[in-house]
């Protein structure tokens, strides 16, 4: 279901919250650019309109954060984001976007944004925190991105801030599946909780309430 909802190939249901699904989803993406012989890409782009919680997970990560201007209405500017591209183009990781942005801009040029950034051989992190607005409209699969976290403890189930655990499962693209979360328990590797479905106890709600 939460595959259908995103757009992506594969969902890890481990990260325990929010940010813990930032951590996990750019370990992904680290992990895959290794495989792939290209373990120096550093730099992680990040527009001044994103979640704060976003510059802190990509330093959690050992990522260089470089941040990219937005317009008055809130749209990443894409004359910034070419030269910031362009700059760091051989060291570029990633971009995290919010879409729609923390301004609740539905930015024209988020497919855009995504080109650009795989074109330089980076990946997309899109932040799922305002997944509610996307659902029945878009999906971050169908928007170009690689990566998102779903905050589960508030879509699809109870307010944030409501107290109790937390859950922040990420959907990824099927280049970046080798790289979710597993555990020991089957075996592989890359764990970011003890439990391998972290707090589980949360999905019947999503599940109850889910569209």
């Amino acid at each position: 279901m939460l595959c259908e909802i995103t757009g992506y190939d594969a969902i890890s249901l481990q990260p325990n919250s929010g940010a813990q699904g930032e951590y996990a989803g750019l370990l992904a993406i680290q992990r895959y650019h290794q495989s792939r012989g290209e373990g120096h890409r550093n730099v992680c782009l990040i527009p001044s309109s994103a979640h704060g919680t976003n510059p802190a997970s990509a330093s959690m990560v050992s990522l260089k954060v470089v941040v990219v201007g937005c317009d008055d209405n809130g749209n990443i500017d894409l004359d910034d984001l070419k030269a910031k591209i362009e700059k760091h183009r051989d060291a570029l990781s990633c971009i995290m976007i919010t879409y729609p942005s923390t301004h609740g801009v539905y930015e024209e040029t988020v497919r855009d944004v995504c080109e650009l950034v795989h074109e330089a051989g980076g990946q997309v992190y899109l932040d799922g925190a305002n997944m509610n607005a996307q659902v029945g409209l878009t999906s971050p699969g169908f928007i170009g991105s690689d990566v998102s976290h779903l905050n589960l403890h508030k879509t699809f189930c109870i307010p944030h801030g409501g107290g109790g655990p937390g859950m922040g499962p990420i959907g990824v693209k099927s280049h970046l599946t080798p790289f979710l979360p597993g555990h020991v328990e089957t075996g592989t590797h890359y764990a970011v909780s003890a439990a391998a479905m972290g707090s589980a106890s949360i999905l019947p709600i999503s599940w109850l309430t889910s569209p």
